[in-house]
């Protein structure tokens, strides 16, 4: 019975001090078609997932993103007009335009061309943009590449602004790059969550050419795996496909306070519900999901992290707030470690740095911030006199006990 009690007691003691959270994270997401991908959460600088990330593929028209980038720096407003070019539609430039192609000579608002740009992937808008920005299509595929160089995308290079070349390439994590660079402009961000848009009338055409998005998250049709519970939280931004980039999404979903970014490259079509659908959906529905398992936790500059003691104490007498922000993603409990400074003395003074907290994610990431005194803090030296008094008196029973059991057995 006593060894029984014994190794109980042991395995208590050794489960208690083993970490504990009250939700296990969710297991990595498997891309069941993409050959690489990223995801990403930008307000707690975290990714979340990276496969292949650093891998070079073909961007097809995740190429727009960049040559969109470059016209609002141009012209933030959009405010110009553009007449079409012979040269702008030219196979030399642009050898894939769909069946409602821009016509040469039609004059087109730089606004409404942005728009076939970026939710229809319109490519002949590419290269009259590129003309509008730079005069020539040869002059801004120099402006892309130096805007590459510039965002630090340093596995990224250009040869025309729509993607049709096979010979442009980026990475997962340099397209995240652009996405977040794209993303700031609040007239970018309007543009790429539309799921519809229109061409108006103009000089060479009497009818209004209507389109619509090619983001099925955002215009799923009821197709099965494109459907989500959260699509109007999808903010954008950009699909693209060829045969030699297979299909590609830079996708940009909020929840809540959260802002997530993913990017899959090379995906092919994949069979869902006994249906043939698209890779590069369902495999960032599939990043969602588990982006979604994820919240923020963590203290503002100036909240109470928790109490430390002064130097000797065996209470925890000195409060302790925060010196600046600090947030992290996670599934469960936040797990935080208040670190004491070696020079920590027996007297704090409010406002005093006393050590820092330490916060790890679920992802091994460490997060660090300077903790102050939140109130003055001195150590009690008649706490040890406080201690000892029950001590000394439960001994005190104990010696009392045995001595009244010794005194019963010798009688």
């Amino acid at each position: 019975m006593k060894k029984f009690f014994l190794f109980t007691l042991c395995a208590m003691l050794l489960l208690s001090a083993l970490p504990f959270s009250s939700a296990a994270a969710a297991k990595e997401p498997v891309l069941q078609s993409a050959q690489m991908g990223i995801l990403y959460e930008e307000t707690t600088d975290t990714i979340l997932f990276n496969f292949n990330g650093d891998t070079q593929n073909v961007p097809a028209s995740l190429t727009k993103v960049m040559t969109a980038i470059l016209v609002l720096e141009y012209d933030p407003d959009l405010a110009g007009t553009m007449i079409v070019s012979e040269a702008a539609i030219s196979d030399e430039y642009c050898n894939w335009k769909d069946d409602f192609y821009l016509k040469p000579g039609e004059d087109v608002k730089v606004r409404d061309l942005m728009n076939y740009l970026l939710i229809v992937s319109g490519n002949e808008a590419a290269t009259v943009l590129a003309e509008y920005v730079a005069g020539t299509i040869p002059e801004f595929i120099k402006m892309m590449n130096a805007k590459a160089k510039a965002l630090g995308m340093n596995d990224t290079i250009y040869f025309d602004p729509h993607g049709l070349s096979p010979n442009n390439k980026i990475t997962c994590e340099d397209m995240l790059i652009l996405c977040r660079e794209a993303m700031k402009n609040e007239t970018f961000r309007s543009i790429v969550c539309r799921d519809v848009g229109s061409l108006p009338k103009n000089s060479q055409r009497n009818w209004v050419h209507q389109y619509k998005t090619t983001n099925r998250l955002i215009r799923h049709n009821n197709i099965p795996g494109y459907v989500t519970d959260y699509y109007k939280d999808i903010l954008g931004i950009k699909t693209g496909s060829t045969k030699a980039a297979g299909l590609n999404f830079a996708c940009c979903m909020k929840k809540d306070d959260l802002v997530f970014y993913s990017v899959v490259m090379h995906a092919g079509t994949v069979e869902y519900e006994g249906n043939s659908v698209s890779g590069h959906f369902t495999d960032t529905v599939t990043l969602l999901d588990y982006a979604r398992t994820y919240s923020k936790d963590g203290f503002a500059a100036g909240e109470t992290v928790g109490k430390m003691n002064t130097q000797g104490s065996l209470l925890k007498n000195l409060p302790v707030v925060a010196s600046e922000d600090l947030y992290t993603l996670v599934s469960g409990d936040l797990k935080v470690d208040l670190v004491a400074s070696d020079d920590l003395g027996k007297s704090v003074k409010k406002g005093d740095v006393v050590g820092k907290a330490v916060v790890t994610d679920d992802f091994g990431n460490t997060k660090e911030v300077t903790l102050l005194a939140a109130a003055d803090a001195t150590t009690n030296p008649l706490q040890y006199a406080l201690f000892a008094i029950p001590v000394i008196v439960i001994a005190a029973v104990i010696v009392l006990v045995i001595k009244k059991k010794k005194s019963a057995a010798q009688a």
